[in-house]
């Protein structure tokens, strides 16, 4: 049977998960609305690893809390009824912040694909215009056969 202190850990862990995807709810909010743009792609690679780390701690979070996971709920002693009430409700804030990162990552990736593929598809372009141009270039070169100036 679960002690107090356990469901203690328990919030602390639910209240640090909800901390770590809020942040990430606004780092990817950003990546979102740097996505696609050139000019900002030290900004989005500054933001990448930030939300990497929040990443990584929230790895980290969720490991720790697994063995809560096995535990039946109505078991856990808590302070309070109301502080049993913020942290359910408190989880399911968090199920639903982790939606919204999932389909802010969807339209993140979407733009970043879309926005490679008009690159790549410009840098065909041009090399099929380099490989023209030089192609014409080699048609249009004078040829020299030289002149044969040996005496027989």
């Amino acid at each position: 049977m679960p002690c107090i202190e356990e469901t203690d850990q328990l919030v602390q862990l639910i209240d640090q998960k909800h901390e770590v995807l809020t942040q990430l709810l606004t780092l990817s909010q950003y990546q979102l609305r740097l996505a696609g743009h050139s000019d900002y792609i030290d900004d989005l690679m500054r933001v990448l690893a930030a939300k990497q780390t929040l990443i990584e701690r929230l790895t980290h979070i969720d490991r720790t809390m697994d063995p809560f996971r096995q535990q039946n709920p109505d078991t856990r002693i808590w302070r309070s009824a109301s502080e049993r009430t913020q942290c359910s409700q408190k989880a399911r804030h968090c199920e639903v912040l982790l939606t919204e990162l999932k389909q802010l990552e969807q339209k993140s990736t979407e733009i970043v694909t879309t926005h490679r593929d008009e690159i790549s598809k410009l840098l065909q372009e041009t090399n099929t215009s380099v490989d023209s141009a030089s192609a014409y270039n080699d048609m249009n070169a004078p040829t020299s056969r030289g002149f044969d100036l040996t005496a027989e």
